[in-house]
């Protein structure tokens, strides 16, 4: 059985129709969801650890033809990720305690690229009993 953490991750790529740390684009659309560090950790109530960590959600798309339009179409990228994260069930049916959008960034084509890219990243707070991460048994 995969841990506490592993279970919040996989039903959120899954809701999101992410792929998991991802380095490699086959087409666009795409996105990709990457965990980081635990960024609070605390003893909880009742027995709990209860853990925050940063996830980044990624994602890149075929940029406006017309550079003048990229930032109108790198906010409404921006607004539908955090829609798609924090919109609905924020408890994953309970396997967390919230989702909260932590900040987001627009990456504007280079020269020569036709992909705009933009990223979010997401507090995620979930609990595990003390000393096995994979139960919560609250």
């Amino acid at each position: 059985m995969p841990t506490i953490r592993e279970q919040v991750i996989a039903a959120l790529a899954q809701r999101l129709g992410a792929q998991r740390a991802n380095t490699v684009i086959e087409a666009l659309p795409a996105r990709s969801l990457w965990d980081s560090n635990d960024s609070d950790v605390e003893r909880a109530d009742f027995g709990q650890m209860a853990v925050t960590m940063t996830l980044t959600l990624e994602t890149v798309h075929q940029a406006d033809n017309d550079p003048g339009r990229w930032s109108e179409q790198g906010n409404a990228i921006l607004g539908q990720l955090i829609i798609d994260a924090t919109g609905q069930d924020v408890t994953l049916s309970g396997l967390c305690d919230d989702i909260a959008y932590a900040g987001g960034t627009i990456y504007y084509p280079e020269d020569g690229s036709e992909v705009i890219g933009v990223d979010i990243n997401l507090a995620v707070r979930f609990r595990f009993d003390v000393g096995d991460p994979f139960t919560n048994s609250m």
